[in-house]
C-alpha cells in the first residue's frame, strides 16, 4: 500500500530511515537480508544505506533544465518525494500525473490531494489531450546501463512511436544513478535511446 501511494523508491527511502531508528544497520540489514529479493527497490535503498549514504539529497534542477520552456508536464509513475521537489522547482508549469504503479493501485483521490490542485490525475485515454510542442514526458528511472533503462511498466503504454511525436521531449529521471544489485522485479526495461534526455543525480 505504501508503494503504491509513495511510489517504490519513496516507500523504501520512509521504511529504511525507521528501520535504521528502531534499530540501527543491524535492523536495515535483516530487513534486507529478507526482503531484498522480492523488493528489489528496496534492496537498492537499503543497500545505500548501509554504504553510510541513507537519502541523497533529492536535486531536481538538472531536470527542470532538460524541462526548460515547456508550459505543460506529464508524468507517468508516482513517486511522491521526488515529485514533490518538482512542483515546488516549476510553480509555472502544469502538470499531470499518470499514477498507475504497474499493477500497484493508488487512490488517486488521496495521492492528489498532497497537491492542492497542482497536479491533475490523468488516465491513459487522456494522453493525447497533454500533447504539444510545449509539452513533455517524464518517467522516473531506477538505474541505468548504456543500453538499457528500468522503468514503471505503464511507461511503455504511453512512449509508443505515436506519442513520442506529439510531446517536445521524453525525459527520464534516474533517481538511483546506478543500476540495481538483484534482479529488478517490478520494473521493465526499455531502450535508452527511446528518451530525448536522461537526467542523473
Amino acid at each position: 500500500m505504501t508503494a503504491a501511494e509513495l511510489g517504490m523508491c519513496s516507500a523504501s527511502r520512509l521504511f529504511v530511515r525507521e528501520l535504521a531508528a528502531a534499530g540501527g544497520d543491524a535492523l536495515v540489514r535483516e530487513a534486507r537480508d529478507r526482503l531484498g529479493r522480492d523488493y528489489p527497490v528496496f534492496d537498492f535503498v537499503a543497500a545505500r544505506a548501509l554504504e553510510g549514504d541513507p537519502a541523497p539529497p533529492i536535486d531536481p534542477e538538472p531536470v527542470c533544465g532538460a524541462l526548460a520552456g515547456i508550459a505543460r508536464l506529464l508524468v507517468v509513475g508516482l513517486e511522491a518525494f521526488f515529485l514533490d521537489a518538482l512542483v515546488e522547482a516549476l510553480p509555472d508549469v502544469e502538470i499531470g500525473l499518470i499514477a498507475d504503479s504497474g499493477g500497484m493501485e493508488p487512490d488517486l483521490r488521496r495521492v492528489l490531494a498532497n497537491y492542492r490542485d497542482r497536479v491533475e490525475g490523468v488516465s491513459l485515454g487522456d494522453i493525447h489531450r497533454w500533447a504539444g510542442r510545449r509539452s513533455a514526458l517524464l518517467t522516473f528511472v531506477y538505474g541505468a546501463d548504456a543500453h538499457v533503462v528500468y522503468v514503471n511498466a505503464t511507461w511503455l503504454r504511453v512512449s509508443g512511436p505515436d506519442v513520442r511525436t506529439s510531446f517536445r521531449s521524453l525525459v527520464g529521471w534516474d533517481i538511483f544513478g546506478r543500476p540495481m544489485l538483484v534482479y529488478p522485479r517490478w520494473l521493465v526495461e526499455t531502450a535508452r535511446d527511446d528518451l530525448s534526455n536522461l537526467v542523473g543525480p
